[in-house]
């Protein structure tokens, strides 16, 4: 059985080391160096404070399965109602599951923080498994920038996915006390 629960600083030696495997042992990340445990906190730290879920699941034994994370899609103010997610999961724990309830349980916390669209970079070749969790929880394919990642060696496409959250596009965000729009979710 597993918890999903926000992440803790004490959870980051756990999720340094699976995001460490991702980088040097797959495709799903085009990072080529994995992060110190210090570059992962300033990572958790920067992501929680600008209001981003951070998540984890956790064995009732206390270890960590797996995370799941938000950050901006894009640097411009005009996109801040926008999240795209990142999903990790220890090699023990995959094919369990385990991401699509890591999944649910963001979409379900981006929603409740405001945001309003959830976007999904998959790298492929390699990302069948998670283009299709993705698609099983709402996310329609919405393009491909062909062989723009290098790494191991080889080319590697960027498929990427979009959900709307909650509202979605149907109504502006709620404006704040004043009648305006608000600065930030």
């Amino acid at each position: 059985m597993s918890v999903i629960r926000p992440a803790r600083p004490a959870d980051l030696e756990a999720i340094t080391a699976i995001y460490a495997d991702a980088v040097e042992n797959s495709l799903v990340t085009w990072d080529y160096d994995a992060p110190t445990i210090e570059q992962m906190r300033r990572r958790y730290e920067d992501r929680t404070a600008e209001g981003y879920p951070f998540i984890v699941s956790e064995t009732t034994a206390g270890s960590i399965q797996g995370y799941a994370s938000g950050g901006p899609f894009h640097p411009q103010s005009g996109f801040r109602f926008v999240i795209e997610n990142s999903i990790y999961i220890a090699a023990q724990y995959r094919r369990q599951g385990l991401g699509q309830l890591l999944l649910q349980a963001l979409i379900e916390e981006a929603a409740n923080r405001g945001f309003r669209h959830m976007i999904a970079g998959i790298s492929m070749p390699g990302g069948e498994a998670s283009l299709a969790f993705h698609e099983a929880l709402g996310f329609k394919n919405v393009g491909t920038l062909p062989s723009v990642g290098w790494k191991h060696g080889q080319w590697l496409s960027a498929v990427y996915l979009h959900r709307a959250l909650g509202p979605g596009s149907t109504s502006p965000p709620p404006l704040t006390a004043t009648g305006s729009l608000p600065e930030s979710r």
